[in-house]
């Protein structure tokens, strides 16, 4: 699924014109950055012909799969050009800019799709996060659901307040474990009576109604 050094190749052969100058066609934007598009979402580019006589703007844009995605294009009226597109997939896409069928510098562009991160879809649940009906040296567990949050790293913090077991706030032990389903299960022993409180985050973003404050 890579590409070798330096490919594709592209060639194109037309009669010596001193104004065709299409090498200052320039285009840029988030929309061709190799990494950082998200599934799902509209992304934009820009292509500046400014420096070049009048020509045509030609768009393509498929992703490895062959098929074709596509481009929206605003003419700005100054000879720059708006494109918009939102990729349905999270693979890769290749994105063929040229002007007056020749492409310009760097096309065609790859890009590299991934999955959304969605932390706000993070349930979770199980007796381990009620706010009572806990008991001290009794296993609890909860369980963090992902299956509709997307792409992200699940992050779990446990602390007990001060007075617990010790004086000061302590980190308490878990154990966490990864099912098959894009959920996993977290399990604890609260050590004493007290207050404590759970974080969960999900991308490196805290969920909704993390954190949980738990009386044992």
């Amino acid at each position: 699924d890579e590409d070798i050094a330096n490919s594709p190749y592209m060639a194109q052969i037309r009669p010596q014109d001193k104004k065709f100058t299409p090498g200052q066609v320039k285009a840029y934007g988030p929309g061709l950055e190799k990494t950082g598009i998200v599934v799902g979402q509209p992304v934009e580019f820009t292509v500046d012909a400014k420096k070049v006589p009048p020509g045509q703007l030609q768009i393509w844009a498929y992703d490895q799969e062959a098929e074709k995605m596509e481009v929206k294009v605003r003419d700005n009226g100054n000879k720059t050009y708006t494109c918009t597109y939102k990729p349905e997939k999270a693979i890769r896409y290749t994105i063929d800019v040229s002007w007056d069928q020749v492409n310009i510098p760097n096309s065609p562009f790859r890009v590299h799709v991934a999955e959304g991160s969605y932390p706000n879809k993070v349930r979770v649940y199980g007796p381990g996060i009620e706010k009572t009906g806990l008991k001290s040296g009794k296993p609890t567990q909860f369980t963090v659901d992902c299956t509709e949050a997307g792409s992200g790293d699940v992050s779990i913090g446990i602390k007990c307040s001060p007075g617990v077991v010790g004086e000061r706030e302590a980190d308490i032990d878990f154990d966490i474990v990864k099912n098959d389903n894009d959920t996993f299960t977290v399990s604890y022993v609260p050590p004493a009576a007290g207050r404590y409180t759970i974080m969960v985050m999900f991308g490196e973003q805290e969920i909704p109604k993390s954190p949980f404050t738990i009386q044992v």
